[in-house]
């Protein structure tokens, strides 16, 4: 697991003549002030400087602010600039390791590799699998001003560049599908696009094998007895393989129609089970502490933990009705698949079977020629698709490596950890930030969005932030970065809720962690093993006072880039 920590901000507007540094406390940084004193500027600039899409303030990009954040990756120090869509990369010697104006293609895979962020998405345009861009590995991390309070992870102006990529970035930074698992699949997308092509190319070669009439034939107009019989034979011997592979189509589909029948019948018993633990649980929310069973005649406690299993396998029965919907789906078109294969098969045994059956008929030297170099043309095209068929053959062996591969990275022991470890803290945080009226059944799954109304909704995003940032240092095996957090008092939060906010933010630090809070005053918390930094000037955090020291020290990469 790689850990990011932020160790100093620099900024700088050549267009103002001001600038500003800011430095990080490696474990705790609070930066407290009034508003429209510049916190919320500061803080969307450590990740501006990374290509993240961050709202900057109009003023802002009017002075055309330059970025620079010094940063460790396990300890080892590095500088990222940012000069308007110029980005460039240091080490520690002040040597520049990248230098570019895109930050799909270039800036996001560089920090991947150095932050060891696998995650692999299909670009929804293209389908072709992408690194995707840094905010991606920053998403747990932040809780924006503006976006990050209205639901967790979504305080990036994120397009959509992706389809539906909120699961997959859940599981792999709560270490449910860890990097191998997104290379492995990302690997199998090439190969599924390198087959298609080996697909088209075949296709092209039959159709013009068909257009110039080159599909092998007795004609009568063969060279010699012995050309004669080869041409029958191979006849024979395609008629042959259509026929094998007509069975093998016909038994597939036969097994894909039992397939669906017994998924069927397995989602029908689930919806039965469902049914069952929805009357348990209604049944235990309503009755006593302790509970009589007639079965074993012994009193068992009515707890949360005994609520919370009965929803965790209601959830389970809902979530295998939901996965076998899918799994329906792919069968039904494989099915169509098969069915297609199947009319095509058909089609070219009655193609090779009416050749069989023709007549030698009198013969001309015209003929013999044409049909000598209809032979030799015909064999050309039969060594082209034979290559082709190797290649399939070669890369179809490729992706069941792979799906074997994936399927031992499933593990449902680990996954189920994970996932009890984060309701256990969502439920523990909610409770004590005060949020009684949300529905704790989807809260408490990791991969749900949260919803409330009113003061609770930004309690509870807070919550969900922090449960999943602890479910992260405890499981991930990918990345750990700062817990930013921006302006905690939200929708008129009262004294009280927000001081136990703040005190959550202090008191679920991990130990290798590091957290940065912007806020307007601490509501009477202590900040220990940490540093206040306060600014007070209106509108203008940026300083005459600071620019040549900046200008100096930035100076030299900006020219590099």
């Amino acid at each position: 697991m790689k850990n990011l920590r932020f160790e100093k901000l620099e900024l700088l507007s050549t267009v103002e003549r001001k600038a500003r540094t800011i430095k990080f406390h490696p474990r705790l940084t609070v930066i407290i002030g009034e508003n429209d004193v510049g916190k919320s500027s500061v803080i969307k600039s450590l990740y501006w400087a990374f290509g993240a899409p961050v709202y900057m303030h109009s003023e802002w990009v009017k002075a055309k602010v330059k970025a620079r954040v010094t940063f460790t990756i396990d300890g080892e120090m590095y500088a990222i600039v940012r000069d308007g869509q110029a980005f460039g990369i240091f080490d520690a010697a002040g040597e520049l390791l990248l230098a570019t104006r895109n930050v799909t293609s270039e800036l996001g895979p560089f920090l991947a590799g150095k932050l060891d962020f696998g995650l692999v998405l299909p670009n929804k345009a293209s389908g072709v699998p992408e690194t995707p861009p840094p905010a991606y590995a920053f998403m747990p991390f932040y809780v924006d001003q503006d976006l990050g309070w209205k639901q967790a992870l979504e305080s990036f102006e994120i397009r959509g560049q992706y389809k539906n990529p909120r699961k997959a970035v859940i599981e792999f930074h709560s270490g449910i599908r860890p990097n191998r698992y997104y290379e492995l699949q990302a690997q199998k997308t090439a190969i599924q696009s390198e087959i298609t092509e080996l697909g088209r190319d075949r296709q092209v070669l039959e159709k013009a094998v068909g257009k110039l009439n080159l599909q092998p034939a007795f004609t009568g107009t063969e060279f010699s007895e012995l050309e004669h019989r080869e041409s029958i034979n191979r006849l024979l011997t395609e008629l042959h393989d259509l026929r094998s592979a007509r069975l093998k189509v016909a038994a597939e589909l036969a097994d894909l129609v039992d397939e669906r029948e017994l998924v069927t019948e397995q989602m029908r018993i689930a919806r039965l089970a469902m049914g069952e633990l929805g009357k348990d649980f209604t049944y235990t929310s309503t009755a006593d502490a302790e509970i009589f069973c007639p079965t074993c005649g012994t009193l068992h406690e009515n707890g949360f933990t005994h609520k919370f299993s009965i929803l965790d396998d209601r959830e389970a029965c809902a979530q295998f009705i939901r996965d076998q919907h899918d799994r329906l789906g792919a069968i039904r078109k494989r099915a169509e698949r098969a069915e297609v294969e199947l009319r095509g098969t058909d089609v070219l045994i009655e193609r090779v079977t009416g050749s069989l059956s023709e007549r030698e008929g009198d013969l001309t030297l015209r003929e013999v020629i044409e049909n000598a170099g209809a032979n030799m043309a015909r064999g050309l095209f039969d060594d082209q698709l034979a290559d082709i068929r190797s290649a399939v053959d070669t890369r179809a062996g490729e992706i069941v490596e792979i799906v074997l591969e994936v399927k031992a990275l499933e593990n449902r022991k680990r996954k189920k950890e994970i996932e009890s470890f984060y309701a256990q803290q969502m439920a523990q945080f909610l409770r004590t930030l005060n949020v009684r009226k949300i529905d704790f059944d989807s809260a408490s799954k990791i991969t749900k969005k949260v919803n409330d109304t009113g003061s609770d909704q930004p309690r509870a995003v807070l919550a969900y932030y922090l449960a999943f940032m602890r479910t992260v240092f405890k499981f991930s095996s990918a990345l750990t970065a700062p817990m930013v957090i921006d302006s905690p008092n939200q929708q008129d939060q009262d004294a009280t809720n927000v001081a136990a906010m703040i005190a959550l933010i202090f008191s679920t630090r991990p130990e290798s962690g590091q957290t940065i809070l912007g806020t307007v005053r601490l509501h009477d918390q202590k900040v220990e093993d940490g540093e206040i930094i306060e600014l007070v000037d209106e509108l203008s955090v940026l300083s005459p006072a600071f620019y040549d020291d900046v200008l100096s020290a930035m100076s030299p990469d900006l020219d590099r880039m």
